[in-house]
């Protein structure tokens, strides 16, 4: 009697410790090639033992450049190679488990090593995560719904993975010199992008995201085909949390009234102004129409600003609002919260994800010259480009491009003191997907990005007018140059005048300042105790009877 207690106490344990998990989908990952000798002696027996298991497991596999010509390598070049070069693999075939390389007699990484045991012992692993997938194709555009649910709390570094596969591709000749004709599970594009999609560090138990995509479908040899595979992976250790396989029946939500802020656009992340019109995307996580919702936003914990909307959206259906102007003070860094509140005039079901903040820092104060580099993506076509001043006047622009996977590099001169405004846009929507771009001067980098949506906006303000406006300098003269310990200027002013000075250094700090220093008519010697300047190169910025006048300097001691 005693043992059939105890071991009811065990069993209820156990199931008080599993309760919170879920049933793991193993995730199996290969690099491979068509005309790759060892994989086409190894694939037709990892690709049955693979297809024999659809209930405990999802694969997907990447196309290699090595060691020979391959057309699926080159509808995706750039993503296949990421995800090769991600995980360190040197050689194919190489085949992993859950993200790590599968060993066994053969060397680590062959598919040669996967067997039902192992598969059954990752299986058998429990997963805190279950994902349900769903996607439908419109007018040749594929789009992806990923339901992600905590069902015990975990922390790490991690990503959602949406990648669209081809389950089977069959050719009538072997495409590359192996002879295969058969490949299976194989990866077309990765959702968003192959970075995939940040999730929070830490997510409680209960807490779920849900994630769409899309993609205009290009180079699909068979639609019939098709299909979406997706992946919660652990950036740091490269471990696979959970997998799955995405079908086209709906995903069910989760609540009934749960409306949620998925986008914020039309704010600089950086900002010199003091004024923004933020624009949203708001969108019905619940399974009852929403029809009314209250959205404020404060910027800096300052006053609220409130905007009531009303409409009709059905789960999963979204709308783009433009809320009423903020004006603020700028500081170093500033912090934007914004709330859904009062969803359908009720509480939400799903409060947590009701609130969404972002960070602006101050626009930096860059020197004259900025260095645009831009690196474009598959479809060039769909970027351009501004540089507009605060009055929003057009000064450089650049795009559409012809050219994929360019890479530019330009400076850009601004004569004139203002705040600047860069804004880089995608057409598809879909950001530099697999491209970047960056804007900076110096070491100092204003705004970067890759997968910024539709837009992407970065704003800083010119410290020195150009050298045009200038006034010359055969009043003003700076010795020694270069300078060791003490600088001084000397000035011969025609009628008495006050002069403000200012030393600026390579970032555009202001390192030493005179302000308002009243000069008689004549000539004057002004110091400037340089003793604690880092060498490098620096600016004196004078201004006197409505002039500027500018000299470089170089500290070198």
């Amino acid at each position: 009697m005693r043992k059939n207690i105890l071991l009811s106490i065990i069993l209820v344990s156990f199931s008080l410790f599993v309760a919170g998990q879920s049933q793991r989908l193993v995730f199996v990952e290969e690099a491979t090639n068509a005309s790759c000798g060892p994989c086409a002696g190894q694939n037709p027996a990892f690709d049955a033992l693979l297809q024999a298991n659809p209930d405990k497991l999802v694969a997907l596999k990447y196309h290699w450049y090595f060691p020979g010509y391959d057309p699926m390598y080159n509808h995706n070049q750039d993503e296949n190679n990421s995800r090769v070069s991600y995980y360190g693999i040197n050689g194919v075939p190489h085949a992993l488990i859950d993200g790590t390389s599968i060993s066994g007699s053969s060397y680590l990484g062959a598919p040669a090593n996967c067997s039902q045991a192992k598969i059954d012992a990752a299986y058998a692993v429990p997963s805190p995560f279950e994902i349900t997938m769903s996607h439908e194709v419109n007018n040749g555009v594929i789009n992806v719904a990923m339901l992600i649910e905590a069902t015990e709390s975990v922390s790490g570094n991690l990503k959602a993975r949406i990648a669209v596969i081809e389950d089977h591709i069959h050719f009538n000749n072997p495409p590359g010199s192996n002879g295969e004709t058969d490949f299976y599970n194989v990866m077309k594009k990765m959702l968003p992008g192959v970075s995939g999609i940040g999730l929070n560090s830490t997510i409680e138990d209960g807490e779920y995201f849900l994630i769409q995509e899309s993609w205009e479908l290009a180079n699909i040899y068979d639609m019939d085909e098709l299909g979406v595979v997706g992946f919660i992976q652990d950036n740091t250790s490269k471990h696979i949390h959970q997998g799955a396989k995405s079908s086209t029946n709906p995903i069910i939500p989760l609540y009934s009234n749960d409306a949620e802020i998925t986008e914020i656009s039309n704010i600089s992340a950086s900002n010199c102004v003091g004024h923004f019109d933020p624009v949203i995307v708001l969108r019905n996580n619940g399974s009852d129409a929403l029809t009314s919702a209250n959205i404020t936003y404060t910027i800096n914990n300052g006053e609220a600003i409130s905007y009531q909307w009303t409409g009709n959206l059905a789960f999963l259906e979204s709308e783009t609002i433009t809320l009423d102007e903020a004006v603020f003070t700028v500081l170093d860094e500033n912090t934007v919260n914004f709330e859904i509140e009062n969803p359908n005039g009720q509480v939400d079901d799903y409060p947590s994800n009701n609130i969404k903040s972002i960070g602006i820092s101050k626009g930096v104060e860059a020197n004259a010259t900025v260095l645009l580099i831009l690196k474009l993506d598959d479809n060039p076509e769909e970027t351009t480009w501004e540089f507009t001043n605060s009055l929003g006047e057009m000064i450089y622009e650049g795009g559409p491009y012809s050219t994929p996977g360019e890479q530019i590099f330009e400076e850009y001169e601004f004569v004139t003191t203002d705040c600047y405004t860069f804004n880089i846009y995608d057409a598809a929507g879909n950001g530099l997907n697999g491209g970047t771009f960056a804007i900076g001067f110096g070491s100092t980098i204003i705004v970067q990005g890759s997968n910024f949506g539709s837009k992407a906006e970065g704003q800083f303000r010119v410290l020195f007018t150009g050298v045009d406006e200038f006034a010359e300098n055969s009043e003003m003269s700076v010795y020694p140059n270069p300078v060791g310990n003490m600088a001084f200027v000397s000035i011969d002013l025609q009628d008495s005048e006050i002069v403000n000075l200012n030393v600026y250094n390579s970032l555009g700090e202001v390192v030493y300042t005179i302000s308002n220093e009243t000069l008689t008519e004549g000539k004057h010697t002004l110091e400037i105790n340089t003793s604690q300047f880092v060498n490098g190169i620096y600016y004196i910025n004078m201004n006197y009877g409505g002039k500027n006048y500018q000299e470089k300097i170089v500290v070198a001691k």
